[in-house]
């Protein structure tokens, strides 16, 4: 279904953007990694705009997807994206906990953006398609595990997912196609 969608925007046009949200282990990485390997896309990963320490404040994590730079998002790559000309970004590393030396090219006709924070309201005029991915807890659980540890998935349980449900429970998701990957 997305990649029909994609073909039938791309041939009226010379960009579309997808945006692809989702809880943690929903499975949006590889969703982008597949539609990646069928079409010419560039993917951008919410990941690296992962909130650094020092915008960390109580105040900023009560809000509904405020674990996410999405100033720097904004900057450096929502208008860039709005131009039609590709562009790089500098992601967040987060062994090091600050921005990487690496530039991540984005160039191709068709732009994915992945991840959960991805469908903030203030993002969504940007985006010609959006999708968001929903799954069992316990596939979401599994998922995690096995991809990032067990030690890890204790910081998800405790800090992360919580900070997702404020997000998915403060706005509205309803106007986008819900893909369930159970």
């Amino acid at each position: 279904m997305i990649l029909s969608d994609a073909e039938k925007l791309l041939k009226g046009k010379t960009r579309a953007v997808i945006a692809i949200d989702g809880k943690s282990g929903t499975g949006k990485s590889h969703l982008a990694r597949l539609i990646e390997a069928c079409c010419r896309a560039s993917t951008v990963h919410m990941d690296d705009f992962f909130l650094p320490q020092e915008k960390k404040t109580e105040e900023r994590l009560r809000e509904a997807g405020g674990n996410v730079d999405y100033e720097r998002f904004i900057s450096d790559v929502l208008i860039p994206l709005s131009s039609g000309m590709p562009f790089s970004y500098k992601p967040f590393d987060c062994s090091t906990m600050e921005l990487s030396p690496v530039l991540v090219e984005v160039d191709k006709p068709l732009i994915i953006i992945e991840g959960v924070y991805s469908l903030r309201p203030e993002f969504r005029e940007y985006y010609d398609l959006a999708y968001v991915l929903d799954a069992p807890y316990e596939s979401r659980l599994d998922r995690i595990r096995a991809r990032s540890g067990e030690k890890k998935l204790e910081r998800f349980i405790n800090e992360w997912m919580p900070l997702e449900d404020i997000y998915f429970n403060s706005f509205d998701f309803s106007s986008y196609p819900l893909i369930e990957n159970g």
